[in-house]
This record gives structure tokens, sequence and C-alpha cells, in this order.
């Protein structure tokens, strides 16, 4: 689908439907890098952060004008006069670039929470295993990240996943807790909480010097008494 978008887009400036798809098949890279940069920035919290996507919108130029100047060599035979300005013009690739972003996060990225009856399941978007599915979030009771990826342990089954634990965390609703660097839990369904360490049937988590802050502001909250009402 993407693919044919953009063919489409740029057929307009080749005339050839054929050249203009070669074309996007080395543009693509740039496409393919951005969006996943900025979803990987988006989830950061580093003070250096806006110098980061600095160094992103750079990169993906680069990227770009890489399959600029193998399309003027392949496509355009090495005829300057032939190659639409516009294709080397930064702006114009970061407007591209941004567009199919957009389209991204707008039609394809997951949603944090697809439904939400009262009293009912908690229903949460996600792929596993090369499958698009939906967990209860009422009964996912922690999540673990190992070697590369993240297990989602529910009450009655695991699932694992591709998706980083910084995306997952930044999905996730309350009451949902990041205790440790590879670990959130759900606190709710915790058979024990301390500053120090979670308990469940089958693991114990410590708690990182990390997220001890946390932990300790959630803790707070649940022995403060409810206020009276009026």
């Amino acid at each position: 689908m993407v693919i044919l978008t953009m063919a489409l887009l740029y057929q307009g400036l080749l005339g050839s439907f054929g050249a203009a798809l070669f074309l996007v098949i080395l543009l693509l890279p740039g496409v393919v890098f951005t969006v996943y940069a900025l979803q990987r920035w988006r989830s950061q919290k580093s003070k250096l952060r806006w110098l980061h996507f600095f160094y992103l919108l750079l990169f993906s130029l680069f990227i770009e004008w890489i399959g600029v100047i193998t399309a003027y060599y392949f496509i355009f035979e090495l005829q300057f006069e032939n190659l639409p300005k516009v294709l080397i013009n930064p702006v114009f690739l970061w407007i591209i670039l941004g567009f199919f972003a957009f389209l991204h996060d707008r039609f394809l990225a997951l949603k944090p929470i697809v439904e939400n009856p009262k009293d009912g399941p908690l229903w949460f978007e996600l792929v596993s295993e090369r499958k698009r599915i939906r967990l209860d979030l009422n009964k996912l009771r922690y999540i673990e990240s190992s070697n590369e990826q993240c297990i989602l342990h529910l009450l009655d089954e695991d699932f694992p996943t591709r998706e980083r634990i910084s995306k997952l965390e930044e999905r996730l609703p309350p009451p949902f807790l990041r205790v440790h660097r590879s670990y959130i839990i759900n606190p709710d369904l915790a058979m024990g909480l301390s500053k120090t360490s979670i308990q469940f049937a089958d693991a114990e988590i410590s708690v990182s010097r990390s997220y001890k802050d946390r932990v300790e502001a959630y803790l707070q909250k649940l022995e403060k008494p409810p206020k009276e009402q009026p």
C-alpha cells in the first residue's frame, strides 16, 4: 500500500509508473528508517531528545539522497537535466517522509486500547508471532524483556512480542508500572508489593534503583485515605 501510494505520487514527476516504482524502491529505506526512528524518538525522555531529532532528520535525508544518487545513475542515466530538482530538495524529501510517518501512525500503528467496556475486558492490541491479537489487560500480570523480545505473562498464558518494552510502557494505561529496565508490572495482580520487590506466584521481581521513586510514589498514593465527600 505504501509502495503503491509513493509510486503514484512520483509518477507525476517521471511520467512513467515503472520508473516511479523503481524510484520508490530506492527511496523506501529512508521512509522505513524515519517511521521507526520517530517511534523510538517519541519514547525517549532524555534531555538531548531534540538533538537526537536533529540527527534523525540529517540521517533520514542522507539515506534519501543515496537513493536519489542511485536513481540518477539507473533511471536518469547521468543526465542531470532529466533529474527533477525537487528530488534533491531537502524540504520536499522531509515533507514526503513526514507524510508517510503520519500515515503509519494514523492507520497502521497499534492503538493503546481498542475497547474498554465497564467491568469487562480491557482489550489491548499486540503483534505476537507475526499475528495481531487482542489481550485482556485485566489478566496481564507482568511484562518481561529478555533476548530482544518481551514476554507478556497473563494469568493463563504467555505471549511473546518483538515490540520494545519502552513502547509497551508508553501504550499501557495506569496502573501498570515500570519497576525495572526489564519489567513492567500490574500491581493489581501482584501477590506482594514493597519498595524493593514485587511478588508473583512464579516470580519475584526486584525494583531497580532507577525506578524506586515511581514505586514509592505509587505506594504512598495507596496509603493516602480517600477524601471525605462534603
